[in-house]
């Protein structure tokens, strides 16, 4: 049977511990065994995907706030080692360090390096442009995913979703320095990030073969920490107290976000929840426009239209060629 890329890798792979009353964590995660296990609730999964990509929005706002002040490696050292603490404790919760069983050890290394330079490209390109900018140009990663998974060999592409790239790629000319802010390094910044993020999630998808989730996103967390740790020593700038609360909460916000994402996942069907994550783009513009005066121009919304229909395409290529699988399996 033909496993798809976009289906299986809709759903993040990281989680993190949620600091909420304790008598909802135990429902959400089932963490207490007198707790019966909950039924999935498409409106909650709905509600939880519209909650997680505002907070993702948000903290999208704050790099590009933190980066006026802050160099890129601090900003991605405290939000990787700050979601360290949440990740550890949910481990714990869930079933402790036979979790943290390391395979492929080499791999996990190489994901934890490319995790940080899509972070450290894609916070590079909130800092030079706008978000809206930025935000559009991201949304072409499912579309970079079929070329890498083609290129990987692992996966052989169907021909509706090389028509989903090209026109995808045709959005993002459309956009090339679309509000008149924005500069070619930042779209070299914003694609370069993006195409990292792409195959950070297909060497996700092949460590999940070996180890669990939490595994896999606990040791990038704490990999990339601890290859961006020395640099701090070459450009730290000290923060104020209100700063440092900054640097910490996008860390602690991250993990939260990331929590509500897997949780929606269990609740709805990755077909209901995909179209909602579009709404990031809206978030992208209102954010930029209150926060930093960024007023998006006719080219970045007919380019980002042309990016969100092309990844609505392939994604329901995607799915149908699953569920023609489930119907009719190989024999």
């Amino acid at each position: 049977m033909r496993s798809n890329f976009l289906t299986t890798l809709s759903c993040p792979q990281s989680l993190a511990a949620v600091w909420i009353n304790q008598s909802w964590c135990n429902v959400l995660l089932n963490l207490n065994p007198s707790v019966v296990a909950t039924a999935p609730n498409p409106r909650l999964g709905v509600a939880l995907t519209v909650l997680g990509i505002a907070l993702f929005s948000l903290l999208n706002g704050l790099v590009k706030e933190l980066a006026e002040v802050f160099p890129t490696n601090q900003i991605i050292f405290f939000r990787n080692a700050f979601a360290l603490p949440l990740l550890l404790a949910l481990v714990f919760l869930r079933g402790g360090m036979p979790l943290l069983r390391i395979g492929r050890p080499g791999l996990q290394v190489i994901l934890a390096v490319v995790s940080a330079a899509a972070l450290f490209l894609t916070f590079e390109a909130f800092a030079i442009m706008p978000l809206a900018d930025a935000t559009a140009i991201s949304f072409s990663k499912p579309l970079i995913v079929i070329v890498l998974a083609g290129l990987w060999g692992r996966e052989k592409p169907l021909r509706g979703e090389w028509v989903a790239v090209i026109f995808g790629m045709i959005g993002i000319a459309i956009m090339i320095e679309p509000t008149g802010q924005g500069t070619g390094l930042g779209v070299a910044f914003a694609l370069g990030g993006t195409a990292l993020a792409a195959l950070g999630m297909i060497l996700q998808r092949e460590m999940s073969a070996y180890v669990t989730s939490l595994s896999i996103t606990f040791y990038m967390l704490l990999v990339s920490s601890l290859f961006i740790a020395p640099t701090l020593a070459v450009s730290w700038v000290q923060p104020t107290v209100s700063q440092g609360a900054w640097l910490v909460g996008q860390g602690v916000v991250s993990g939260i976000a990331q929590f509500l994402m897997v949780r929606a996942f269990f609740h709805a069907r990755a077909s209901v929840i995909a179209p909602i994550s579009y709404s990031g783009m809206l978030w992208a513009i209102i954010i930029g426009f209150v926060w930093f005066g960024d007023v998006p121009s006719l080219r970045v919304l007919l380019g980002t239209g042309v990016i969100l229909l092309t990844t609505a395409f392939a994604f329901k290529i995607a799915s149908n060629t699953v569920k023609r699988s489930a119907v009719n399996p190989p024999t």
